[in-house]
């Protein structure tokens, strides 16, 4: 699990990053929001953690920004704020949490496995009888055996995943598969072909101009 951690305060984002990263999680840290905007690759991860108060560019202008940009990655904020308005805004702009700081690390990590849905005991998402995403080591398993693709077709097959059900447009493909390099449309159509002829049948649906979604079965 990746997470972005943005914390202007020096000992406390050292802290959370040494506890998460001892805990197994990988951690991008950065001091303010202009940083952050600047060079994390916003389609990478799996939680974000954001303080509000930033020099720069703040946490609430942070969430607008990946909101605007169709980024669905479930964000937890962490403040010494106690203004309800404040709080209230933080959800109504869709944070999946808010935790007042002084906070203990341990309750920051319920709250953040919490606020993500794809943090459960199961690690696999099933897509058909014979085929299932291990989201954990981000391999395609067929009949339980992992499936052979390139790095490419890694990244793009996880971008999907990651937004299951839901549209990846062709710059989130071109920002997070191919690290926003000025490639080709045609490109983007050959990847997706050599996918489509690997996974299960219906997976990849073409949305006309826009991109593709990743269906995945509702279990109920």
């Amino acid at each position: 699990m990746k997470i972005l951690l943005m914390e202007d305060e020096l000992h406390l984002r050292q802290n959370i990053k040494k506890f998460l990263t001892i805990k197994g999680y990988k951690v991008d840290d950065f001091e303010n929001g202009e940083q952050l905007l600047q060079y994390a690759n916003l389609h990478e991860y799996d939680c974000m953690i954001l303080d509000i108060n930033t020099p720069e560019i703040d946490g609430f202008e942070v969430l607008v920004y990946i909101r605007e940009n169709d980024i669905s990655t479930p964000t937890l904020f962490i403040s010494a704020l106690t203004d309800v308005q404040k709080v209230l805004k933080a959800f109504e702009l869709g944070a999946a949490d808010y935790l007042k700081k002084p906070f203990d690390l341990a309750e920051l990590e319920v709250r953040m496995l919490r606020s993500n849905p794809k943090n459960s005991t199961n690690s696999y998402l099933q897509l058909n009888d014979n085929f299932r995403y291990d989201l954990q080591n981000r391999t395609l398993l067929k009949d339980d055996a992992p499936t052979k693709l390139s790095s490419t077709q890694k990244k793009f097959l996880y971008l999907l995943i990651k937004n299951q059900n839901s549209l990846v447009t062709f710059d989130m493909l071109r920002d997070y598969v191919w690290e926003g390099k000025a490639i080709s449309h045609a490109t983007i159509l050959s990847t997706m072909r050599n996918l489509k002829k690997i996974l299960p049948d219906s997976f990849i649906q073409n949305i006309k101009g826009e991109g593709y979604i990743g269906v995945v079965p509702i279990v109920k």
